[in-house]
């Protein structure tokens, strides 16, 4: 793994943990609702993956040889 991907999954998880804390603090204050704690953690953790799959830097020369590969069939 490259510099720049540690430091993209490092900042999203800490991005993520915190977000994830404010929700529970806000629902705790507001709710107090177990149901809405779970849906919660649930939404946290799917969205954190989504966005990993959609954002994270890649190698480049990974990226060259799917498109030469492609390329070849």
């Amino acid at each position: 793994m490259k510099k720049r991907q540690i430091r993209f999954i490092l900042a999203l998880t800490f991005l993520s943990f915190l977000i994830w804390i404010a929700g529970e603090f806000l629902i705790g204050e507001i709710f107090n609702n177990y149901a809405f704690s779970v849906i919660w953690a649930v939404l946290c953790l799917v969205g954190c993956c989504a966005y990993s799959l959609w954002k994270c830097p890649r190698e480049p020369e990974q990226d060259e040889d799917e498109i030469n590969q492609k390329g070849d069939q």
